[in-house]
């Protein structure tokens, strides 16, 4: 069942497309102090290991540091046991371990709407339609190319087809979901 929630008067916009990415996992690290330095520690470890962050979006909360990135599902637990031995630093003066700073939320995938052609109605209009289809908008990140948006894996399909109502995709649209996977190999 398709929901057509945006009022017919307001035009459709155009965009390139619409991908998804496969499930995810989120994590949300919360600088704790301003000395704290876990988010450069972890970033220089995944990038030791290879891990590839497909979504990372940065900003500050007052003075401390916001940071929330997306790994592949099967890269969870290696990143869950790097993040368990983040060492506890120094800034943080209640002593809390790198697992207490960070949030996180599996079964995650990233909709990326392409190009939206700096269309300023977009992202609000995206936004209202998912929040009022009931569909939890965990992050989101825009540029003036594109909008990733995070929600749930499984209503990737339910959330495509609300847009729907809003964008108008070009005629011949490359399938939402990827059709193959490319992992390195590590050597």
């Amino acid at each position: 069942m398709e929901k057509q929630l945006t009022p017919p008067d307001e035009p459709r916009i155009d965009v390139g497309g619409i991908k998804f990415s496969p499930e995810l996992v989120q994590y949300t690290c919360r600088q704790v102090a301003i000395a704290d330095r876990s988010l450069p520690i972890v970033l220089r470890q995944l990038a030791g290991r290879r891990i590839n962050l497909t979504y990372f979006c940065s900003g500050r909360d007052g003075d401390l540091l916001r940071s929330t990135f997306c790994v592949a599902a099967a890269a969870a637990l290696e990143v869950d046991a790097l993040l368990a031995a983040v060492p506890v630093d120094a800034g943080d003066v209640a002593g809390r371990p790198g697992t207490e700073r960070i949030e996180r939320i599996a079964g995650v995938g990233t909709l990326t709407i392409f190009p939206h052609r700096r269309s300023p109605a977009l992202l609000g209009r995206v936004v209202a339609s998912l929040a009022e289809a009931g569909i939890a908008v965990h992050s989101l990140c825009t540029s003036i190319s594109a909008l990733s948006v995070n929600i749930d894996f499984p209503r990737l399909d339910e959330a495509v087809a609300i847009l729907g109502a809003i964008v108008d995709l070009p005629e011949h649209h490359s399938p939402f979901r990827p059709e193959f996977s490319i992992t390195q190999i590590k050597r």
